[in-house]
């Protein structure tokens, strides 16, 4: 008989024995899940792994799919191993996640007939359910072949997979000859490459592969490779920004046990939940181009590449270095460039924003750009480019800026590019240390410089500065000086609060018609800080009419109060006319130390009623009394404001030489008060009452309930995996979790409940009302909206929310016991 006919026999029997046993063979463990690793390119960690169905029988021996899949399809009893495959996964999943082990997503194979059968969607939410896993552990592989055959129901049960939060991916991409209308009517979160591309590996397949990663890319649709079986294959795909691969040389499919030990033996690290989307946004953002670019990790410090084209390396280091000897060569090294760079990273992380940087190598000045894209506990992603403004033959070195700019970054902390006739500020270097949280390409010189000023410059160098920055005079200051530039010393407040000496200078940009200058700041050198410190402190005392003495720990004390307290301190001589005042004192009325000196209240004639303040003042002046919570009124800029004033004598041993009194505004301290009592009853983290807010409230409701008869429900609601999210995110995310929740509460109750939240996820609502359905639909609303929130910051999370509620008129209820009581309701 021929070989052929053998082979078909063969495969006949096999079917016949398949369709007969496909329920036995799952009932008796003969079918298996193996894994698949599949691992992400930038990283090399493991970061998934695909189910994939074997047969092992007692009988037949092993059995590939294509011995089983077909035969089960044709008699439609596909659905029954797929079932059961998806409650075999998330089994697996769930027994590793509970022991404390290592798991990651897992893609599941669906074919069409699975969804003409049953609802797989709901066996699939009922084995996530059952087995108490998060649904970003499941992802559903589909082929294009599976929606060119019902297009109808396929686009139905994509949507419903994507909206319920599991990601759809499109299995063997390309290899149907409508894969293109499939992506323009489809939304998937993965295409998975045809294996086929890459077996000739010649520059065809190549061509053909990067035009779909990158195609992917412009769609915002993931990409992963299988079939990979070498490391030039592996390195091709990693320059063309593949994502994920997959393929023997990472692995053959493996039982889970196995698959997890070979991890291990091949010493691949493997990827933490909380760190998948960081690592998304990065894959995503690495690609084919013919510009230079490169990702960074700024890893809570310590910066390495990701990714980096080869444009880039020969950009930067003038020929194609290989990554880890670029890390070696710039990250981790004793050179300036490190440190200029590190400030560089410090700078884009700060601002958010796409960020400057001109630094020089081996002679070369490059322009480097970078900003961050993605963010997670403490470390980010840059996305870079650089240009090599040497090589550009088009620059006129002698008068260009960027020449000027050659060894900037060693220099200086900040350069500026600022025109004064136009009133415009271009920041060139680190533009954002000192203007954090503004955006100085939104400011024009003017507001820049007096923003400047007011945040950073130290009080006592403020005159000093405006003299400094006198646009009106500076070419003529340039000119006298013989150096042909003007700088000066001020103190600037750094990002932890403290001065530092820093040299601040204005030079001229050659051909620019006198129209274009330079503003730099600069460290002084070691000693300078200190000696400078021994010469003048950090306040003038003049400023504020204070007389100069020894500099004693109460004199350090007053200084700061006058300078820092919100009470108006002033401070009077025998004839009650100014000496000095506070800089509270000043603000309130919009005045400088020189509208007030030498006068009295007359002269100013800020009150309604001066006779009362007058005869006041001579009351201390003259027999030493002291005034204290005078209530009265005064006039600011044409508002009259009610005040509360004290007042005391000043001594100078025996003798009164003057007065010394402050007051506030009753107003402001009224709404300081109410924000103090708001912010005790309020948790910081929702916005919500806290428990000293809840228990307020109760006692109100309480007391409504017995004098009026009004009768309430009190509902406990709680996410039940609060401590999983907490474990998987870390507690930075949580808070914003926890906020979002206490939003969506908010919004579902509106102004109807008294909102608290009570510790953890546990939230407490008060609702007046003595009707069942009301408080049922209440709390399948509110379990609705928060179990909805499938995604935050771009990390996946699967709430689970229990409610429990009590009315205060049910049997045996009491203001003590009613909370416990809704708690233990709870927990049964």
């Amino acid at each position: 008989m021929p070989l052929a006919s053998n082979n078909s026999q063969e495969r006949k029997k096999i079917a016949e024995y398949v369709v007969a046993n496909i329920e036995k063979a799952l009932e008796n463990g003969w079918v298996k899940v193996y894994y698949q690793p599949v691992v992400r390119a930038l990283t090399g960690q493991l970061c998934g792994a695909e189910s994939l169905a074997r047969w092992i029988d007692p009988e037949m021996g092993f059995l590939s799919p294509d011995k089983f899949i077909g035969a089960l399809e044709e008699s439609r009893q596909i659905h029954k191993l797929d079932c059961w495959i998806v409650k075999k996964v998330c089994s697996d999943i769930s027994e590793r996640i509970h022991n404390g082990l290592d798991a990651v997503p897992v893609s599941i194979n669906f074919s069409r007939l699975d969804l003409e059968a049953t609802d797989m969607l709901k066996v699939l939410e009922d084995a996530v359910d059952e087995y108490d896993i998060p649904r970003d552990y499941i992802h559903v592989e589909i082929t294009e072949s599976m929606i060119v055959s019902d297009a109808e129901l396929m686009s139905g049960m994509i949507e419903r997979f994507r909206s319920t939060g599991y990601e759809v991916w499109m299995d063997d991409f390309g290899s149907g000859y409508s894969s293109l209308t499939v992506l323009k009517d489809y939304h998937f979160d993965t295409l998975k490459l045809d294996m086929s591309f890459l077996r000739s590996f010649d520059d065809k397949s190549k061509a053909i592969i990067t035009s779909t990663v990158i195609m992917a890319k412009e769609i915002d649709v993931m990409t992963l490779a299988e079939g990979v079986e070498t490391q030039e294959q592996v390195e091709f795909l990693k320059n063309i920004g593949c994502g994920r691969l997959q393929g023997y040389y990472y692995g053959k499919p493996m039982p889970i046990n196995d698959f997890f030990d070979h991890i291990k033996e091949s010493k691949i690290e493997i990827e933490k939940r909380q760190w998948r989307h960081f690592y998304d946004v990065a894959s995503f953002s690495a690609r084919h181009t013919d510009e230079p670019l490169a990702i960074l990790e700024d890893d809570n410090g310590v910066l390495r590449t990701l990714f980096m084209n080869d444009i880039y390396k020969i950009q930067a280091f003038g020929r194609s270095y290989d990554q880890e000897d670029i890390d070696q060569k710039v990250f981790h090294s004793n050179s300036p460039i490190n440190s200029q760079l590190r400030k560089f990273a410090d700078t884009v992380s700060q601002s958010k924003n796409l960020e400057t940087f001109y630094f020089t190598v081996d002679g070369s000045i490059l322009c480097l750009k970078g900003k961050e894209i993605v963010e997670n506990a403490g470390s980010h992603i840059y996305i870079s480019s650089i240009r090599n403004i040497s090589a550009d033959s088009n620059i006129e070195k002698s008068n260009s800026l960027d020449f000027r700019l050659k060894e900037i970054n060693h220099m200086f902390d900040t350069v500026a590019q600022i025109n004064p006739s136009n009133n415009t500020i271009i920041p060139l270097v680190g533009k954002f240390r000192y203007m954090k949280g503004s955006s100085s390409d939104g400011m024009d010189l003017n507001t820049y410089t007096q923003k400047f000023k007011e945040e950073y410059i130290a009080l006592a160098d403020a005159k000093k500065f405006d003299v400094f920055c006198d646009w009106s005079t500076l070419n003529s200051r340039i000119e006298k000086s013989s150096k042909g530039y003007v700088e000066n010393m001020f103190r600037i407040k750094q990002s932890d609060g403290n001065y530092e000496w820093k040299g601040l200078s204005l030079m001229l940009i050659p051909g620019t018609g006198e129209k274009e200058f330079l503003m730099c700041t600069k460290p002084t050198p070691d000693d300078t800080h200190s000696i400078l410190n021994k010469i003048q402190e950090l306040y003038n005392r003049e400023d504020y009419g204070l007389k100069s003495e020894d500099s004693q720990m109460y004199a350090k004390m007053w200084e700061n109060t006058v300078t820092a307290s919100h009470l108006k301190f002033f401070w009077k001589d025998k004839n009650r006319r100014f000496l000095g005042a506070s800089k509270a004192f000043l603000d309130f009325y919009g005045f400088t130390i020189d509208d007030i000196l030498g006068k009295d209240d007359e002269d100013m004639g800020w009150h309604t009623d001066g006779k009362v303040y007058r005869d006041d003042e001579i009351d201390v002046l003259t027999n030493g009394a002291v005034i204290s919570g005078v209530p009265g009124y005064c006039i600011v800029k044409g508002v009259v404001h009610n005040i509360m004033c004290f007042k005391t004598p000043i001594y100078d041993g025996n003798e009164i030489t003057g007065l010394m009194g402050y007051f506030f505004d009753v107003d402001e301290e009224m709404a300081r008060i109410d924000k103090l009592y708001n912010v005790k009853r309020t948790d910081t983290v929702t916005g919500c009452m806290n428990k000293k807010g809840f228990l307020d409230a109760l006692i109100d409701y309480s007391q409504n309930y017995h004098n009026l008869g009004r009768d309430f429900a009190l509902i406990i609601l709680r996410d039940t995996k609060h401590a999983r999210v907490a474990a998987d995110y870390g507690e930075d995310f949580i808070k914003k979790l926890l906020h979002r929740m206490g939003q969506e509460i908010l919004n579902v109750t509106k102004d109807k409940c008294a909102v608290a939240r009570m510790i953890q996820s546990e939230f407490a609502l008060l609702l007046y009302t003595d009707k069942q359905s009301e408080v049922d639909e209440l709390c399948s609303q509110l379990k609705e909206a928060i179990e909805s929130i499938r995604e935050l910051d771009g990390n996946k999370m699967t709430l689970k929310v229990s409610t429990s509620y009590m009315f205060r008129s049910d049997e045996s209820v009491t203001d003590e016991n009613m909370y416990p009581r809704v708690l233990d309701r709870m927990q049964q």
